[in-house]
């Protein structure tokens, strides 16, 4: 998705750069091209199986 900003009426430049970057990051195209511009190894079964320990962990202690 492309981030855009069209000025309204009397805002200044500071302001719609403002609502820009905040729309820019919301939408994490930044993150996705970072992750686009180098190649990463598939994680291993131990580091999926780590990480759904840790998720879960934490969605729980949430209920508590």
């Amino acid at each position: 998705m492309i981030a855009y900003a069209v000025r309204k009426d009397g805002e200044s430049n500071d302001k719609l750069i403002l609502r820009y970057k905040k729309a820019f990051f919301q939408t994490r195209t930044a993150n996705r091209l970072k992750n686009t511009q180098q190649h990463h190894r598939a994680p291993s079964k131990r580091k999926v199986r780590e990480q759904a320990i840790i998720r879960s962990f934490y969605r729980t202690a949430g209920k508590r």
